[in-house]
Parts: C-alpha cells; sequence; structure tokens
C-alpha cells in the first residue's frame, strides 16, 4: 500500500534585517444615509466580537437580528410564509402553525456552524449571512473560495460547488462549536471533545499520512467533514484556527497539491497576504500594506528555488533577500523575508510559519508593507516567500 505523506509542514526560513420574505406589513423603500462604525458593544462586562459593524441612522444604533442573538448565545429561525422571526435556547424550539399543520423550523445541528454557515449550507444562504464576497479565489479542490477580507477581526472562507458549502476556514476569534470547542481551546480540550485525531486518510487503495507533529494540528472525522484545527504552541497549544472540508470533496482530490495553474499561484499569494493581516489585526497591530515591489522580488525567489532545486534565503548567486529587494528598487529602514516549501497550500504555509519563532516575529513584525510570491515545481512541489519592509 502506498503511503505519503498528507498534509506536509514543508520547510520554512525567515530572514530579518534591522537599518425576500413575505410580510404582512406594507414595504417602503426610500433611500437613506448611514454610518457604519467601529462600535464596541459589551455584553455582561465581555467585548463582543460582532461579524457585521453596528450602523447608526438617526442617533439610533441597528444590528441585524441574527448577530444580536448570536452574541448573546441564542438561535435564529426564520418562518417564510409569514416573515416571522424566533429567537429561541438550544431544547426550546419555536413550534410554527402553517396551514394547520405544526412543524419545527430545520436548525442547523452541525458541530461546526461558522459565522452561521455550515457545510453543505447553499451559496444563496451564504451571501444572506456574509453578503457578497470581497474576493473569489480557485482552490487545489476545484471548488471557488469565498474570501471575506473586508473587516479582518472577522476573516473567512467559505468554499463553494455546485452552489453547496464545501469548505470553510477562519482564525478569528468569533466561532464556537456545539461541544463548546473555540478560539483559545486547549488540545486537552479537543481531544476531550472528539477524540483521538485521525492518523491518516484513506482514499481508494492509498493511505495519505496526517502530520505527525500532532502539537500544531489534529484533523477530526465530524459529521461527514475532515475538521482540521490549528494550534498555536506558543500559546499554550491553544486553539488558533479551523479548517473543515467536505469529505466527498477531499476524497476527489488527487494528491494533495492540486493541479498548478497562474490562477492558483495568485489565490495562494493573496490568501498568504489576508492570513498574515487577519492575524495580526487579532493580534491589535496594523494590517499590512500590499507591495508589487516586494511581490515581485518574493514571486523571482520562489521561482529560482524551483528551477534551482536549492531552499535557501541565500540564492545560488549568493544573492541575500535584502540584495534582491535592492534589486527591485526598495530602499527600506527594516526589513525580513519568510519562505517555506512543501505545505499543501496557504493556510497551511501560515499556519506553520506562525508556530516558528523566527517567522512569527516577521508576521507580527514592525513592518508596514508586504509582497508575496509562490511557484509551483522542484522537489517539494510548491515553494512560498514573504518579503517584508518599512520604507526608509
Amino acid at each position: 500500500m502506498k503511503r505519503f505523506k498528507y498534509f506536509i509542514l514543508g520547510f520554512s526560513a525567515a530572514a530579518i534585517l534591522f537599518t425576500n420574505f413575505n410580510v404582512n406589513a406594507a414595504e417602503v423603500i426610500k433611500n437613506i444615509q448611514v454610518i457604519f462604525r467601529d462600535m464596541p458593544i459589551y455584553v455582561e462586562g465581555t467585548r463582543a466580537e460582532l461579524p457585521q459593524k453596528p450602523m447608526i441612522y438617526n442617533g439610533t444604533t441597528y444590528l441585524p437580528m441574527r448577530t444580536v442573538a448570536q452574541i448573546l448565545g441564542k438561535n435564529v429561525a426564520y418562518d417564510e410564509n409569514t416573515g416571522s422571526t424566533y429567537i429561541y435556547s438550544d431544547g426550546n424550539e419555536p413550534v410554527i402553525n402553517n396551514n394547520d399543520k405544526k412543524e419545527v423550523p430545520q436548525v442547523n445541528n452541525a458541530e461546526f456552524v461558522l459565522y452561521n454557515i455550515a457545510i453543505g449550507d447553499s451559496k444563496e444562504h451564504v451571501i444572506n449571512q456574509l453578503g457578497e464576497p470581497d474576493r473569489q479565489d480557485v482552490s487545489e479542490y476545484g471548488f471557488t473560495w469565498f474570501i471575506y477580507n473586508k473587516d479582518y477581526k472577522n476573516y473567512i472562507q467559505v468554499g463553494i460547488k455546485d452552489g453547496k458549502v464545501v469548505g470553510l476556514y477562519t482564525n478569528s476569534t468569533n466561532w464556537q462549536s456545539k461541544k463548546g470547542i473555540k478560539f483559545g481551546s486547549t488540545s486537552a480540550d479537543v481531544k476531550k471533545a472528539y477524540g483521538e485525531p485521525l492518523s491518516y486518510i484513506q482514499k481508494g487503495n492509498t493511505r495519505y499520512i496526517l502530520s505527525s507533529d500532532k502539537k500544531e494540528a489534529n484533523t477530526f472525522s465530524i459529521d461527514h467533514s475532515y475538521v482540521t484545527i490549528f494550534y498555536d504552541i506558543h500559546r499554550n497549544q491553544t486553539v488558533t484556527s479551523v479548517l473543515i472540508i467536505d469529505k466527498n470533496t477531499e476524497q476527489s482530490l488527487n494528491g494533495f497539491y492540486g493541479k498548478p495553474s497562474n490562477e492558483l499561484v495568485k489565490a495562494y499569494a493573496m490568501q498568504v497576504f489576508d492570513l498574515a493581516n487577519s492575524v495580526r489585526v487579532r493580534n491589535g497591530l496594523k494590517p499590512f500594506v500590499w507591495d508589487d515591489k516586494a511581490a515581485k522580488s518574493s514571486l523571482l525567489h520562489s521561482v529560482d528555488m524551483v528551477t534551482g532545486n536549492f531552499f535557501s534565503h541565500t540564492n545560488l548567486k549568493g544573492q541575500s533577500p535584502f540584495d534582491r529587494m535592492k534589486n527591485q528598487g526598495i530602499m527600506y529602514s527594516r526589513a525580513g523575508e519568510n519562505i517555506a516549501a512543501g505545505q499543501s497550500n496557504a493556510i497551511y504555509a501560515h499556519e506553520g510559519w506562525m508556530n516558528s519563532e523566527g517567522h512569527r516575529k516577521n508576521i507580527l513584525g514592525d513592518f508596514k508593507r508586504l509582497g508575496v510570491g509562490v511557484s509551483f515545481g522542484g522537489e517539494y512541489h510548491v515553494y512560498y516567500t514573504q518579503n517584508f519592509y518599512t520604507p526608509r
């Protein structure tokens, strides 16, 4: 039986230099001016993480009903026939009378529901909950990632294929599973809730071995999905993010790198950028500004590592990251570089960097700009480079 490493942690290195419902009431449509504001809202003394900003109109603050219910720990159900809204706790589901037939509205009982989205939900439901995506990226699985990055505090990726949700990822703090696992839970909490993690995934006659480093991530089979929970080893191995892939979708992927394409290269580069920014904002830091010169320098180095069959900050000409940045006309007072190879996608590359002290310092460092370059090929299949700098 063939054995392959499925979720490859890969290799990495860092360098740094200092110098529409039917309703009974009449509907009225008019244009109004409103203000959206990052207004802190506290519930019982604890600040709530809001997936949508409060809206102020004529001196009154408005929030979507689902958002209010969520921060109060309640569920929401809608009766599309009457336009009624029900807010309730688990075990106290409402009974709706339609045409003299009593029925309970459908409640999503999935273990993991992120921002009111679960595997199997419709594309229309996603847009109803989150709005149109800020960007759409291809994926190695063939589905489309809906990227929601306008508010990095609530960063989420939603995978859509044939009008259904087949993938989910978030590294925000605003989610919780049915069994209480959330951002900051310990790895012991996770194993107590879901048992021992998987050591491999079987696809036909091939066994894909999961990463042997259980300190950084665990994968579980839950609700006909593969759920990978990532840990932050620098914060006592606590939960930092979650990735969920529908089982049929995972089983349909041959290998684990996907088919190389210019679209996939761009998707990985932009996701690496977004993931760095979302984790910075989560840590109270300002997001990076995308820099084309740094992106070109990064891309050229990733391509060079592929064609030259090496993995190092110093290329075969003896040039350092800082030499290469200067060659692109970058004048800096402070600069740094992260490289990685072998990770199956941008999420794994980012999570790996965050568990390495040097890379983590760069991502959370005092830099202003970031460019990312990705290239497929070579011994490790895919290479990632991040160039950071602060202008002089």
